[in-house]
């Protein structure tokens, strides 16, 4: 897999993470959406490991195309010239992380909404 197919596939996971469910209030509906933000979760994980070795690949082959350069550099300087020479390795690994993290959230939020919807159902067979 190289880096398009990693951005591609972000792409996908993301336009994913900013839709709306139809019915928010519909707990099948919800476990639905939990289910694919845990194979998201999961995709991404592998993603971010990926990009991360993609990454590391970058500054490895940039430390090697300018290292008489470098090393004639201040180290915060260095920092920022490989971090320069790795741009969307940089941005891929960024990105992959708020993705991964994002389905965390989202899915701590339908966990607690499917709560309110299974206590809501418990309240009403009660007759409150």
């Amino acid at each position: 897999m190289n880096i398009d197919d990693l951005l591609q596939e972000a792409q996908e996971i993301q336009s994913f993470l900013e839709s709306v469910p139809d019915n928010n209030e519909d707990p099948n509906e919800l476990a639905i959406r939990l289910t694919y933000l845990n194979n998201y979760m999961a995709r991404s994980g592998k993603m971010l490991a990926d990009a991360k070795m993609m990454q590391d690949s970058a500054v490895a082959a940039a430390y090697a195309e300018h290292t008489k350069s470098i090393l004639k550099m201040p180290a915060t300087i260095a920092q920022k010239f490989i971090a320069s020479q790795t741009v969307n390795e940089n941005y891929l690994v960024n990105w992959l992380d708020r993705i991964n993290r994002t389905c965390t959230h989202q899915s701590d939020n339908i966990r607690t909404q499917i709560s309110f919807a299974k206590e809501q159902m418990s309240l009403t067979r009660r007759g409150y």
